[in-house]
Parts: C-alpha cells; sequence; structure tokens
C-alpha cells in the first residue's frame, strides 16, 4: 500500500498532540464509474472521521451504510492508499496534528438506496447528493470544482487518491 507524507511544518512525530483519523473509499461499477459525494459544492469520496474504539475498517464500512445505504463486507474492500498530513498550529493554536486519511477500493454495481441513507446535519445542510462520474472524466470535473468548491484541501485529496488509484491500479 502506497503512503505519502506531507510536512510542511517539518514537525517530529514527538510534537504530534493531536490525531484526524478518516476512511474513505473509491466505489467504481463495472462501467468504470467512481461513486461522488458533493455536498457544499465540494465533491468528496465517500467516508468520514473514525469514532472512538472504531478502526480504519470499520469506520468505512460504517460511513458506505451511512452516506449510500449499502452494505459493504469486510472482505470485499481493499486498502490502497494512506495520505498523512502532520500540521503545526492546526486545527487550533498548539495543536500539533498527524491526519490520517485511509483510502479503500471497491468494484461493485450495487446501486445507492437512499431510503437507507443516514446523513448528518452538517451534510443535509450542505445538499450532499451522490452521482456516478466515469473515470475519464472525473479527474476534470474534479480539478474544475476547485475554483468553486467549499474546501480545496478534501477536492485535492479527493483528486490525489482518485489519480494514484487510476494510474497506478485500474487495468
Amino acid at each position: 500500500m502506497k503512503e505519502i507524507l506531507y510536512n510542511y511544518d517539518f514537525l517530529e512525530e514527538k510534537q504530534i498532540n493531536n490525531f484526524i483519523l478518516r476512511s474513505k473509499i473509491i466505489i467504481i461499477n463495472s462501467k468504470e464509474e467512481i461513486l461522488i459525494g458533493k455536498g457544499n459544492n465540494t465533491y468528496q469520496l465517500i467516508g468520514g472521521h473514525v469514532e472512538e474504539n472504531e478502526t480504519f475498517d470499520q469506520c468505512i464500512v460504517r460511513e458506505i451504510k451511512e452516506e449510500t445505504g449499502i452494505d459493504i463486507p469486510y472482505e470485499k474492500r481493499n486498502p490502497f492508499l494512506v495520505i498523512k498530513y502532520m500540521c503545526k498550529d492546526y486545527p487550533t493554536l498548539g495543536q500539533n496534528t498527524k491526519y490520517i486519511n485511509n483510502y479503500y477500493v471497491i468494484k461493485s454495481d450495487l446501486r445507492p438506496d437512499y431510503s437507507k441513507i443516514n446523513l448528518t446535519e452538517n451534510e443535509k445542510e450542505g445538499m450532499f447528493e451522490l452521482k456516478y462520474i466515469h473515470k475519464d472524466k472525473i479527474i476534470d470535473e474534479l480539478n474544475n470544482n476547485l475554483d468553486i468548491c467549499h474546501k480545496k484541501n478534501v477536492v485535492k485529496d479527493t483528486l490525489e487518491a482518485i489519480s494514484e488509484y487510476i494510474e497506478n491500479h485500474m487495468n
């Protein structure tokens, strides 16, 4: 599994006093379309924060269920990428944070079950929606979204993960 580390503040591990953990997934169907979420005018992969006493694996299964209504067994998803950030004074002054994103992929033709989706209030307010975008068009779509999105770093991470998958893991 590939690992990428961004440490622009040149922090050492011993300086880290805060962790943010997230799991995200690329769901790709047999038509080579990638399921992506869009809320607050920002494209993002399905996924979210790892909750207390939860593993990255448990998180992604839970997040898929909450955001798509789909039940995915553990053995059906595959980890392929970890992106880590070490940030000084983030999210507040005095907090040096290690932000870890674990990325998974699954090939599945299961369709979202909108009757079983359980969105957060923030996702509802941001008018979260799901859509499939073909792998040949998704990079351009995400790049175009950078100028108007609410959270540029989320779209950049999404771009990096999808680009890595398309370039190195698709047939």
